[in-house]
């Protein structure tokens, strides 16, 4: 065994070939692997693609294959992770969205208690009104990828938040939501799914919140775990139409926080995360944060892309009752319910 890895050592095929393998093998686990295989295999992969390398290549060479993979990744990566899809014409289907009126005890009471007329008192334009919210959620607490509330009631997780809990992306859009229809706008959580979200062991979904904007007549995303808002020539975008705009690079797509257009890294650090979630769009039906969740009403529907399958599971679990569409019309239906 020693002689075939001493031979190994000096093989000019692996001295050589080796970090290329590297390089390209970190980048391609780390653009499609994660959304394909997971992020622990994937991760693991890496590190051994990398230790390889230092170990038959001379060490020296490693940092310059780790700069090298990050290189491509950042400067490439954001042009391939975002899935194309295609949708299909109208279709006759209903969305029943239930949502909660500012008055009721719920987000009258988040109102009053965390004080948001102080958030977007001032702010006239309702796209930075749903910026400036998006903000003040993204600074209650730090993301945990793991750690879950008691409760599912905003009040609970931003009072548990406030005594130094940290909460997962879910978490963030509940409270967002929340507090978007505290202050009388329409808003609901949408999941964002990989394309091999119904295999996938882990890693598979990630929730942002839609906002219903009443003068632009269109819903528009937010991902409050990092406080951004989404806009393309000058228009403010929802989670469909921010897919579609970023398979024209990152280039096509302004990124916002509350202190304005983000900078180059984290824009497209930003799209080599978010990118591989564009494929599927799931949303309930009764966005009534505040109740209890076995007081809602079932049900929600799912937008998939035109000729795939129906995602009925993600990360291994089942998804129940769910409608599912591939016409974007129909998902993003304006909202017209209070109860």
């Amino acid at each position: 065994m020693k002689h075939v890895i001493k031979m190994l050592e000096r093989h000019p095929a692996v001295r050589f070939g080796l970090p290329v393998i590297a390089v390209l093998g970190s980048t391609l686990l780390f653009l499609f692997g994660i959304s394909y295989f997971g992020s622990t295999p994937s991760w693991i992969a890496i590190g051994v693609l990398l230790l390889l390398t230092g170990y038959f290549s001379e060490w020296g060479k490693f940092g310059a294959v780790v700069a090298l993979s990050l290189a491509l990744i950042f400067t490439v990566g954001p042009y391939l992770v975002v899935p194309p899809v295609g949708w299909a014409e109208s279709a006759e289907v209903t969305s029943p969205l239930v949502y909660h009126s500012p008055d009721d005890p719920g987000p009258a009471q988040l109102r009053a208690e965390y004080e948001l007329d102080d958030i977007i008192g001032g702010i006239e334009d309702e796209f930075e009104q749903v910026t400036a919210l998006a903000a003040w959620v993204n600074n209650r607490w730090s993301h945990s990828g793991t750690n879950m509330p008691s409760s599912s009631n905003p009040l609970v997780i931003l009072r548990e938040a406030d005594e130094g809990a940290n909460f997962r992306c879910v978490e963030y859009s509940v409270v967002m939501v929340g507090a978007a229809q505290s202050m009388g706008m329409p808003a609901r959580m949408v999941s964002i799914s990989t394309k091999h979200a119904a295999t996938a062991r882990s890693g598979a979904t990630h929730v942002v919140a839609e906002v219903w904007l009443e003068g632009l007549g269109k819903w528009v995303v937010a991902d409050p775990q990092l406080g951004y808002v989404f806009r393309a020539e000058g228009v403010p975008l929802n989670a469909v139409e921010l897919g579609e705009a970023l398979n024209g690079g990152p280039g096509s797509v302004e990124i916002l926080s509350a202190d304005g257009p983000v900078g180059w890294y984290q824009k497209n650090r930003y799209v080599l995360f978010v990118g591989p979630y564009l494929f599927h769009f799931g949303s309930l039906y009764d966005q009534r944060m505040f109740l209890p969740e076995q007081e809602r009403m079932q049900g929600g529907m799912m937008l998939i892309p035109q000729g795939a399958p129906e995602l009925r599971q993600t990360n291994r679990q089942p998804l129940l009752n769910f409608d599912y569409t591939s016409s974007v019309e129909a998902f993003y239906q304006a909202p017209k319910t209070i109860p």
